[in-house]
């Protein structure tokens, strides 16, 4: 009963947190972005129009370096992926990256992915010569 009143009370009031916050949508999160691996951070190709990072500024040749507080300098592409996809859509992210010497912090809302998104396979180089 008290938690009840108290939760009420704070609505009431104005816990701004707890009244504006948008529930997040059902399904994985998405940013709108394709990127590659690079040296200190997962470099971004291309930015989709219109999409979630595309909104927030991000752009082409940013170079990601943390996700909330998450480090993504020795990430793989599929660590994004997981962790992007294991949030939901509406969720704000904080994006850390480098363009060019500067460095950039962006809240991103992440969006729901597109009926038509198709996360396209890296295929590693062919291996020239003797590997061995």
């Amino acid at each position: 009963m008290f938690t009840q009143l108290t939760l009420a009370a704070a609505l009431v009031v104005g816990a701004p947190a707890l009244k504006d916050r948008e529930p997040p949508a059902k399904g994985p999160g998405y940013l709108g972005i394709m990127f590659q691996k690079d040296d200190g951070g997962l470099l971004v190709t291309e930015v989709k129009e219109e999409g979630p990072a595309a909104k927030a500024g991000m752009k082409a040749n940013d170079l990601i370096v943390q996700i909330e507080d998450v480090s993504m300098k020795e990430a793989d592409t599929s660590e994004l992926v997981k962790l992007i996809g294991g949030l939901r859509p509406g969720t704000v992210v904080n994006v850390q990256l480098r363009r060019g010497s500067e460095s950039l912090i962006m809240k991103v809302k992440l969006g729901a992915r597109p009926a038509d998104f198709q996360p396209k396979p890296v295929i590693p180089p062919p291996l020239i010569g003797d590997p061995e």
